[in-house]
């Protein structure tokens, strides 16, 4: 007979999402059986790995995928028996093999004896809980410390604890898809409506909040590791289509205040395949998945009066299309017994029209456009005792946002009042024509990473050792031009008609044109041991070094004019400054990286009773993150495209003196190009050219992070409670470097907001530096009851209370990388972190009813988040928090901020040909609860704190879904 006592471990593996199998062969449940062997079998695939015990009975099987396997072991004098067991993104299942005992077996399906603070997002959760957008990170704030934040359009980002979305990463099959220039932390989910990759494509994954180990890269908050599904030894496909519109969802407060409803619908369809090329040896698994929005904006004049009868065929509702395709596909070939390969492929495309309604006419869009293609080979080679991962990366992503219209913007104002009698007032009306942003950025470029473990290492207990090394050669590049196109000022009070102004930026002559790209290398080693010194004790000890060489940031060279007017502006370089600007001019040469980026990486977990009911956990690391280039590029690009304007004559409300800047109107200058305009008036650079400065030594971005907690099970629930402790440091701020005639950086008797003093012969001096810190206290809480078959039910409780405090307070600039009222981030001082909730649980259920339905819910409950601005009541202005109003919810007291009930109901049928349908009902936001995301922040006001019409998510929808499986 077998006897295995199955227990998850410590993650030891080549690949960040496979998993490991490890544990003693005993004899009679006493003696140490050595020379057995252990072969396990997927279930799915038909791959075999196989192992024998060593002298002391010891044995591990690595680098396994997810799933469902059976575990066989042969003894030398025969006896032999097998057992299944089911294996989790990055788990390690520790099988005690007792041959000769009576049979008996304890699966265990948490995390178990690990030190991370993980939870599992299983196939049953993400095929069972209610969702409207088939994006799988929605699932993600089942882990405590995790928030998942939906806006009203349906874009989605992750932030974790008191950190910025841009410190979160997420790998796909151990590959990172982090974002290196735009923000949002994962690539492609900077203000994106779309899904960064197809749910139906995705196996399992694990959210890692804290003490991820030396594998991880790139992360300074949460971790997501996903697996993806793969072929198996019989053919399935499904196929599916769901849609919601205007009519299945109710009306929300910005549709009440505009007089109804506005027309929406979104449809999503898509079809998965997979099966075997040969059985055993090879399979397929592709997925596509489309996803179509159709919303409807309102057009109005913005004053509300009647306009020329030209602009009022643009008044009126306008299509706002979004759609995204999405695709992947994987091949696997087993050669042999020790040879692996796999191929995978995504392709990611989205475009959509943004920027029009309200004042903003259908011509005067922006066409938005994300992409994105990964191609991944992987050669595994697994002998007894290591296994060796080599993988080939090639990635190509795009954000961009252009003019959908490529002409001369019309800007219609009503003007009252005077220009040259001080006393003019202006009014938006109406944009027509080409708008003015133009945004291209992305990165591409190929990667290599090699991973080798080692499980024969047993010096003192049992080792697990992992080296791995990756190295990347990435282009990144940024384009910001704006105005790009020209942009002409009219009048609604004008009886001539003609316009009182032109604004555009053509490129620096010699000093470039808006653009900015770097061919960068990224390097990273690390060196994990994953170690069991005896049956009570797990340590996992790593260190990870990174360093990123950046030719664009070193090898900058300061314009000559630039570095003289900075030397010679005494304002500067009065001792009291406080600042020298010879820390901020490069030569191309007196820049350095910073390669001191040494991570180290603890974790420790007791089982107190050796039966992983009672586990005592903690751990430390540091994680680097990196500079992010869409900050770094501003170096090159603000002060190379420079924008000018000039005044035209006959306006009476516009009345300005013939000169350079003053020139008499002819309607041919509406087809003038930006570089036509500036010969017309020779134009200079001058105080339109802004100048932004890095620091010559720019340090890397990183958290330090301490946990403890106990892991507990009772009975089929897993409980789980923690402390934690994250302190962030270095992130990137943007300072105003003007100074007053006597150095000092307040405008006269104040005391906060800058002077505005603009470099002689230029514009504004920005200078970034690493300054930005939070700090992080939570207490994370955790129950989970797993679904089963045999019980039928599943439920989860995820409680978190975080503290938070960060040194750069929300500037009235809407850029978070810029601080403007105060010449540092210690003299800011420290405030609670805005966006951040004391309070939030989220709790799911889901149960098997009669008649093959299925019902689940999700509740999320939470507190108001934290809300910043300027205080000026006292008399004095300063930086400020406050925090709205929440209002009941089961419980008195005006408590919860954030609240949402949603459910769904799945009903299955067997259909022909050995098909089944199944039948979907989704309703997100149950109750139709008013969840806002905008306040009044005025703090002179009674009203503070009270919402506007802006909501945090969804009214209440319902989505349908058919969904058909053969």
């Amino acid at each position: 007979m077998l006897l295995a006592i199955i227990r998850v471990s410590n993650p030891a593996h080549a690949d960040i999402s496979a998993a490991t199998i490890r544990g003693q062969v005993t004899l009679d449940g006493a003696d140490s059986q050595a020379g057995a062997q252990i072969i396990v079998t997927s279930m799915e695939r038909g791959f075999s790995t196989r192992t024998f015990s060593r002298a002391d009975g010891s044995y591990v099987l690595m680098a396994l995928k997810p799933g469902r396997y059976r575990l066989k072991v042969l003894a030398p004098d025969g006896q032999q028996n097998s057992q299944e067991l089911t294996l989790q993104v990055g788990q390690v299942a520790v099988v005690d093999i007792a041959l000769g005992a009576e049979e008996s077996v304890a699966e265990h399906t948490s995390e178990g004896n690990s030190a991370e603070l993980a939870t599992y997002l299983t196939p049953e959760q993400m095929q069972r809980l209610p969702q409207v957008n088939r994006n799988f990170l929605n699932y993600a704030d089942l882990a405590p410390g995790v928030n998942v934040v939906t806006d009203q359009d349906g874009s989605t980002r992750l932030q974790s604890g008191g950190q910025r979305p841009d410190s979160v990463n997420l790998f796909i099959d151990g590959v990172s898809q982090k974002n290196y220039v735009v923000r949002g932390g994962v690539a492609g989910q900077d203000s994106s409506r779309g899904n960064v990759f197809p749910e139906s494509a995705v196996a399992e994954y694990k959210v890692i909040s804290q003490n991820y180990k030396a594998e991880y890269d790139q992360v300074g908050g949460a971790a997501i590791s996903v697996q993806t599904k793969s072929g198996g030894n019989t053919f399935h496909g499904e196929t599916f289509y769901d849609h919601t519109n205007q009519d299945l969802h109710s009306v929300t407060p910005s549709e009440q205040l505009a007089g109804g409803k506005r027309d929406t619908e979104q449809a999503q369809f898509g079809v998965t395949l997979s099966g075997p090329i040969a059985k055993d040896v090879a399979h397929f698994f592709m997925a596509y998945e489309r996803k179509l929005n159709d919303d409807c904006a309102n057009v109005s004049a913005g004053d509300g009066s009647r306009l020329p009868e030209p602009y009022q065929a643009q008044l009126g509702r306008v299509n706002r299309p979004f759609t995204a395709d999405l695709f992947f596909g994987k091949l696997d070939w087993a050669v042999n017994g020790s040879n692996l390969i796999e191929v995978s492929f995504k392709l990611r495309d989205e475009t959509e029209t943004l920027g029009i309604g309200g004042q903003n006419a259908e011509s005067y869009a922006l066409a938005k456009g994300n992409s994105e293609k990964r191609l991944d080979f992987k050669y595994q080679y697994s002998a007894e005792h290591w296994v060796n991962e080599a993988r080939f990366t090639y990635e190509d992503t795009n954000w961009r946002q252009l003019p959908a219209t490529q002409s001369a913007g019309l800007l219609l104002r009503r003007l009252d009042g005077s220009l040259s009698g001080g006393n003019l007032t202006s009014r938006s009306v109406l944009n027509s024509g080409g708008t003015t942003n133009y945004q291209d950025k992305g990165q591409s470029g190929p990667g290599f990473q090699d991973d080798l473990t080692f499980s024969g290492l047993d010096w003192h207990g049992s080792h697990v050792l992992k080296l791995g090394g990756k190295v990347k050669q990435i282009e990144l590049g940024a384009v910001e031009r704006d105005p790009y196109n020209p942009q002409f000022g009219l009048n609604l009070n004008n009886p001539a008609g003609n316009p009182y102004q032109v604004r555009w930026a053509t490129p620096l002559a010699g000093g470039g044109d808006g653009s900015a790209h770097s061919d960068v290398t990224q390097f990273g080693v690390y060196l994990q041991d994953d170690w069991n010194p005896s049956r009570h004790l797990s340590v996992n000890l790593g260190v990870r070094w990174d360093y990123e060489y950046n030719p664009g940031y070193l090898n900058y060279v300061t314009p000559g004019d630039v570095s003289s007017a900075l030397r010679n502006w005494r304002n500067i370089q009065n001792a009291n400054a406080g600042y020298d600007i010879e820390n901020y001019l490069s030569n191309g040469s007196n820049r350095a990286t910073d390669s001191n980026n040494i991570a180290p990486r603890l974790g420790l977990a007791v089982d107190l009773f050796e039966d992983q009911r009672h586990v005592l956990f903690g751990g430390y690391a540091k994680a680097y993150d990196r500079n992010i280039y869409d900050v770094l590029q501003l170096e090159r690009t603000k002060g190379s495209y420079p924008g000018f304007s000039v005044n035209f004559q006959g306006d009476p409300n516009y009345d300005c003196i013939a000169g350079a800047d003053c020139l008499a109107w002819n309607p041919e200058y509406l087809n003038y190009t930006p570089a036509q305009l500036s010969a017309l008036v020779g134009a200079s650079a001058g105080s339109s050219r802004e100048i932004n400065l890095m620091r010559n030594n720019l340090r890397t971005p990183y958290a330090d992070q301490f946990n403890i907690g106990m892991r507990n099970r009772f009975g089929d629930w897993h409980t789980e409670i923690s402390l934690s402790h994250v302190h962030s440091y270095n992130g990137l701020v943007g300072l105003l470097g003007g100074r007053n005639a006597d150095g000092s950086f307040y405008a006269a008797g104040s005391g906060f907001g800058g002077t505005f003093q603009a470099v002689p012969g230029f514009g504004q001096l920005i200078l970034f530096d690493n300054g930005v810190q939070t700090k992080t206290n939570s207490v994370f809480v955790k129950a989970e009851k797993p679904y089963s078959k045999d019980s039928g039910w599943g439920m989860t409780f995820a409680y978190t209370f975080t503290d938070s405090e960060e040194n750069k307070p929300q500037s009235f600039v809407d850029n978070s990388s810029y601080l403007l009222e105060h010449p540092n981030t210690h003299t800011a001082g420290w405030l609670d972190t805005a966006g951040v909730r004391k309070h939030k649980l989220v709790t799911t259920a889901s149960v098997d009813l009669p008649w093959d339905l299925i019902f689940s819910t999700k509740l999320t409950l939470a507190t108001p988040d934290t809300r910043s601005g300027i205080n000026c009541t006292s008399g004095a202005c300063r930086f400020d928090t406050f925090t709205p109003q929440g209002s009941d919810f089961i419980f008195p007291g005006q408590w919860w901020g954030y609240k949402q009930v949603d459910i769904a109901l799945i009903k299955s049928f067997d259909t022909p040909h050995d098909t089944r349908m199944k039948l979907r009902l989704d309703v997100l936001n149950l109750f139709d609860f008013k969840n806002y995301a905008a306040f009044n922040s005025d703090f002179a006001s009674p009203n503070l704190g009270t919402p506007l019409t802006v909501l945090a998510g969804p009214s209440m929808t319902v989505k349908l879904t058919a969904r058909l499986e053969f």
